[in-house]
């Protein structure tokens, strides 16, 4: 009995595994002009967990960046996330504004039979204008880093996490320069035990304003910085438009 007890126990465990995988997403296509880099890890003994990201391409090319984070771990939180996930998704297809976008993601919530406190923020990045528009859900406020080593939190309008009832949602417009960094994360990556958000978002501060290298190793900088022992879902996308590089002069044939 204690053998089948354990066939039984594994084959649930197997079972559960299998279902969480299949809700991973495939990684998003990467949009042309604009370099992005992202991150996205379940707590520690976790499959896969509540947090996710997502990167959509729009008209103009532009591109839209989510970030979400649902409460909890594991395979509840996972379901949520998906739905979230794939809901923001299409929404994101019609080419709403960032505000609209949230408050039409907040609605579907009453459709899900199981939901509990969810955050997201979205940017809408136009790297033809150098601009950003965002908006946040509950979510903590993405961090601008720029070329100069200086950094500087982006303020949002308030607006209520997803899932809590009917809620409105404001949007802001910002200068993303050349060489500038945005970056939208989730509490995992700032927040522990032992460290609040609020020093946790100095921290990440600290990180971008001297790393200026390739967005990928600044993504695994900042997880091993902050978030080594992942006690939390961790997610972090950074986005930059591309310098501008001046042409020299053009060389006369010989």
């Amino acid at each position: 009995m204690g053998i089948a007890n354990a066939l039984t126990l594994i084959r649930q465990r197997s079972i559960a595994d299998a279902l969480q995988r299949g809700l991973l997403a495939a990684e998003p296509a990467m949009p042309s002009g604009l370099e992005i880099a992202g991150r996205c890890l379940p707590a520690a003994g976790h499959v896969i967990g509540g947090d996710w990201y997502d990167v959509i391409p729009l008209s103009g090319d532009r591109t839209g960046l989510v970030v979400g984070d649902v409460m909890g771990h594991g395979p509840e939180a996972a379901a949520v996330m998906a739905q979230l996930r794939a809901a923001a998704h299409a929404l994101a297809d019609l080419d709403l504004p960032p505000a609209e976008l949230l408050q039409r993601l907040n609605r579907s919530t009453e459709l899900l039979q199981r939901i509990t406190l969810a955050t997201c923020a979205y940017a809408v990045i136009d790297p033809a204008g150098h601009s950003c528009t965002l908006a946040g859900a509950g979510h903590l406020p993405p961090i601008l880093a720029l070329p100069d080593g200086t950094t500087r939190v982006a303020e949002l309008p308030a607006g209520q996490s997803l899932g809590l009832g009917s809620a409105s949602y404001g949007q802001a417009r910002i200068k993303l320069p050349p060489g500038a960094v945005l970056a939208l994360y989730t509490d995992g990556l700032v927040e522990s035990r032992t460290r609040s958000f609020d020093q946790g978002i100095l921290a990440l501060r600290s990180v971008l304003a001297r790393e200026h290298g390739p967005l990928e190793a600044i993504c695994d900088t900042l997880i091993t910085s902050l978030a080594g022992r992942r006690e939390d879902d961790i997610t972090v996308i950074l986005a930059r438009i591309p310098p501008e590089h001046p042409q020299g002069p053009a060389e006369r044939p010989s």
